[in-house]
């Protein structure tokens, strides 16, 4: 833990100087964030590098990416001494920071001692197979490890991330998974808290005042605990009020469909609910880059209203948006056009309030967002080369979910920010501020940022309703992908601005019914925490269960209950080449199929069913041609007398290994075990302490 904690630290020095710069107006200066920087900016060109076939992906030539890294940020520093002059009155707050986030982090190793494992029912498989075979590639992009033969056309940079970070920090890819888990989660502590205690600092007038200063502290860990434990009411009801006795943090995954069940059924998941699930998917990863991408948004709305013609022109913030949003492509394509739009109107808004003419508004305007698109495309020029998305059209939903349970979920937010925006309106009536371009020209920027953040928030939810993205799933489940990657990002944005406009009313001087309908209110908001709460007191076993080492073996799941399979694949990392196709039984998705190739890195002639064909359907949304030949083979091969075919097969595929276990047993009935063990020589067996049948691993010639 502690070398992974030491090497962010080095990380966030070697590129503070430029993060400092960039965040000047946070009060930390984006200490916070420098660690994203300091981690992203190497990773990012080794990736490209790496692309080109110019440098090999190995910790070597991450270590020389770091120092060019640091070294230019050295020379930033020596340039731009007077600028950092003021960081000096800025320690306490990095110093608090950066104790907050190692206390965070040291809170979730502890959590993830307790629920380690890697098992089936989720995507564990999947994520450790991809870094798994990133930590043992020379170049990218890497290999497909479910469909031997083919690179990977999945978006998949947060696993290259926890790779290269796993490389740096000297960890194996076991202990590496529970500890980007644990890091994730303390992120998602620390970089709301700084955004909303920055926006604190926004709203307040007199920053002399004590209870000024604990007014956007109290902004900043509302913030931070609404993101990191935050669920909605329907904790509130239904475990709070109603004490469900059969309630589990896992119940709201699929409110949307359920109790009653219908033809309709939806997902819907939050930050607080993946820390928990232990899934180091696309989404979960993300949400520390979009996180910093709301930290540069927030900048870029309270930065100065005046700037000279070069920084108009080519602004260091808006390119690092650019970057930015090429990493939410290639880490989770969705958030691509979900953050593409956020950007897009809050830059639009703030150059509207910056400027004076209306032709430099919208030149400006243009400009950035030109600017914005061409560094995203830039940094995903080489990766889209690889990537396939067969779920491109999007179809009108023909039924919508109901609306006591949107209520439920997203009634609150909704009303926060409605209330918010009403209050304006209303003071733009009463008071007679004048237009209302006049108007929001004199508004606070804070609040002009979190109503922007809360209205899309309510626009992620309500899109669902309306369309759906379609893609291989049937018709009950035809919305439930679109709705569960729209609205895990919309909670994030809701809880921001909810904690910022509640807190902000009670800071106003406003009437005492007032004052005690947001009391009540924020009372109500402060309770879905316990969602949080309850999610890990339940998966902990309330701190009984068995606790594991701090650095929380991910391996220990198939270790227990997979013995047989966990002693071949230590035979197999030690004794066969990564690169070599080893073919195992095949099955759908989240099932204990492909346990193989996800823990060795070897490729395997065909994977989870369902992922595969979701990364490659056809325009129709079949099964890909090459899918459903390969599966054919595979249940040929295990359950045929005829050698011929199987040695076509075998030379068709590349296959170097058959593996022989208790997956092959039950999955392949009618298994000719002698026919397979006579195609080579039998190079692992193991036929004693087994709990079902004997295992072989068969070299075929």
């Amino acid at each position: 833990m502690m070398k992974y904690w030491g090497t962010l630290l080095i990380l966030g020095l070697t590129t503070f100087p430029m993060t400092s710069l960039i965040l000047n107006k946070f009060d930390d200066k984006g200490w916070a964030f420098s660690k994203i920087f300091g981690l992203a900016l190497p990773a990012l060109i080794l990736w490209s590098l790496s692309y080109l076939k110019i440098l090999k992906f190995t910790q070597l030539n991450c270590y020389i990416l770091i120092a060019i890294i640091a070294v230019i940020n050295l020379i930033i520093f020596i340039k731009n001494k007077e600028k950092f002059k003021d960081i000096k009155q800025k320690w306490t707050n990095i110093v608090v920071i950066e104790l907050m986030f190692l206390l965070l982090f040291t809170i979730w190793v502890y959590i993830r001692s307790f629920i380690p494992f890697l098992n089936e029912g989720t995507e564990h498989f999947m994520n450790y197979g991809f870094i798994n075979k990133l930590m043992n590639a020379e170049y990218l992009p890497i290999e497909d490890i479910w469909l031997s033969g083919n690179t990977i056309n999945y978006y998949y940079f947060g696993q290259y991330i926890s790779a290269f970070l796993s490389k740096i920090s000297f960890t194996e890819v076991k202990e590496t998974y529970n500890l980007m888990l644990a890091l994730i989660a303390a992120f998602l502590f620390v970089f709301p808290y700084s955004i909303g205690k920055n926006l604190g600092n926004s709203l307040i007038k007199d920053n002399t005042k004590k209870s000024a200063k604990i007014i956007s502290v109290a902004i900043g860990l509302v913030t931070a605990l609404a993101v990191t434990l935050g669920g909605t009411l329907y904790y509130t009801i239904h475990r709070l009020i109603l004490d469900e006795p059969n309630y589990t943090y896992v119940n709201i995954y699929n409110y949307i469909g359920s109790n009653p069940e219908t033809n309709d059924i939806g997902i819907t998941a939050f930050p607080s609910y993946m820390n928990i699930e232990g899934d180091l998917h696309a989404h979960h990863i993300d949400t520390m880059f979009t996180l910093t991408t709301l930290a540069l948004l927030l900048q870029y709305m309270l930065s100065d209203k005046e700037e000279g013609k070069v920084k108009k022109f080519l602004n260091p913030n808006i390119l690092l948006l650019g970057v930015m949003l090429g990493i939410h492509t290639m880490t989770n394509f969705w958030d691509l056009p979900i953050y593409l739009v956020i950007m897009t109107v809050i830059v639009a808004v703030k150059n509207f309030i910056k400027y004076k003419e209306a032709k430099q508004k919208v030149f400006i305007t243009l400009l950035h967002l030109v600017e914005i698109l061409l560094m995203q495309t830039i940094t995903t020029f080489l990766f889209m080369r690889h990537l396939y998305i067969s779920a491109s059209q999007v179809h009108f939903t023909n039924i919508m979910s109901p609306f006591y349970k949107l209520l439920v979920l997203w009634g609150l937010p909704t009303a926060c920010i409605l209330m918010d925006i009403f209050a304006h309106i209303y003071t733009l009536i009463k008071e007679k501020k004048g237009s209302l371009f006049k108007y929001i020209n004199e508004m606070n920027l804070a609040d002009i940022y979190v109503i922007i953040l809360g209205v899309c928030a309510i626009g992620l939810v309500i899109i669902p309703e309306i369309v759906y993205v379609k893609d291989i799933y049937s018709s009950e489940y035809k919305r439930a992908n679109t709705m569960f990657k729209l609205t895990f990002n919309a909670i994030t944005l809701f809880n921001i601005s909810t904690s910022y406009i509640l807190i902000k009313y009670l800071y106003k001087k406003t009437n005492i019914v007032a004052k005690i309908a947001t009391y009540t209110v924020l009372l109500i908001f402060i309770t879905t925490f316990g969602y949080g709460i309850n999610a890990i007191t339940w998966a902990t076993g309330n701190f009984k269960a068995q606790s594991y080492d701090l650095r929380s073996n991910a391996e220990e799941y198939i270790h227990e209950q997979l013995p047989e399979d966990y002693n071949a694949i230590q035979w197999i990392k030690q004794n066969v080449d990564r690169n070599a196709v080893i073919l195992e039984s095949v099955g759908g998705s989240y099932t204990l199929n492909a346990r193989i190739s996800a823990f060795t890195a070897n490729p395997t002639v065909l994977g989870w069913h369902g992922h595969e064909w979701v990364w490659r359907a056809k325009a129709d949304y079949s099964v890909p041609d090459a899918e459903a030949e390969r599966w054919a083979a595979i249940f040929t091969i295990y359950q045929t007398d005829n050698k011929q075919y199987i040695e076509d097969a075998i030379k068709k595929y590349n296959i170097s290994y058959i593996y022989i276990g208790n997956m092959e047993y039950e999955t392949f009935k009618n298994m000719k075990l002698d026919t397979l063990l006579s195609l080579g020589e039998v190079v692992y067996k193991q036929t004693e302490n087994y709990t079902k049948s004997p295992v072989y691993i068969v070299k075929v010639q």
